[in-house]
């Protein structure tokens, strides 16, 4: 009896993807990352030189590397996590995307990230450990390339073990029709679950 059940139960959790698939894109944006540490005044403008800072691959950390600080805090691994960094991308966005709604998911920016496109504030987020997202659809210049830039401020906060410093998860844009299931707007419960019987319900975030 248990067979059908999980057969069933695996279908119905493939639909929501299956839906996924067909309303919305994915595109990773791990490559071809430009940074700095320390403070850099006009790092969110378009126009700023960033050719001399280091290239880099997200995740990044920033202090991972080192050097120890010898006198420094063994809570939190003795290494230079405290201070901000600047990180820049230039991203193409097709016009094929236009009339659609973009946003950019964080998966985690240690800390209080804010994010900037072609020079405007799109959004920012306290603190460093959730994942957060961020419509950026009313800032894209389409058919063209954007500039993405990320400030990342660890000064402020404090820690009792190492909290790593920078973009240190991965970061995707996602692109969707104007009606769309939310970000993480799918749920999956089952308030009853017997040795024959199991009720599992599906409940779903649209907007528009």
């Amino acid at each position: 009896m248990k067979t059908p059940f999980l057969s069933v139960c695996l279908l119905m959790m493939m639909l929501p993807a299956f839906s996924y698939s067909q309303e919305r894109t994915v595109t990773g944006l791990s490559e071809g990352w430009k940074f700095s540490k320390g403070h850099h005044e006009l790092a969110y403008q378009a126009e700023f030189d960033d050719s001399d800072w280091q290239t880099v691959r997200i995740p990044h950390d920033w202090a991972i590397a080192g050097p120890f600080i010898t006198d420094g805090n063994g809570d939190t691994g003795k290494l230079p996590w405290k201070g901000e960094g600047w990180y820049r991308k230039r991203v193409m966005i097709p016009k094929k995307d236009r009339g659609k709604r973009l946003y950019l998911l964080c998966d985690g920016i240690m800390a209080f990230p804010q994010i900037y496109l072609n020079g405007k504030l799109a959004g920012r987020w306290d603190y460093g450990y959730n994942s957060f997202y961020v419509d950026i659809t009313d800032f894209i210049h389409y058919g063209e390339d954007n500039l993405l830039a990320i400030h990342a401020d660890t000064r402020q906060h404090d820690s009792r073990w190492y909290p790593g410093a920078g973009i240190y998860r991965k970061i995707q844009l996602i692109a969707v029709n104007p009606i769309h299931v939310d970000i993480w707007g799918t749920y999956i419960t089952t308030p009853i679950i017997k040795p024959h019987y199991a009720d599992i319900r599906i409940a779903a975030t649209i907007k528009n």
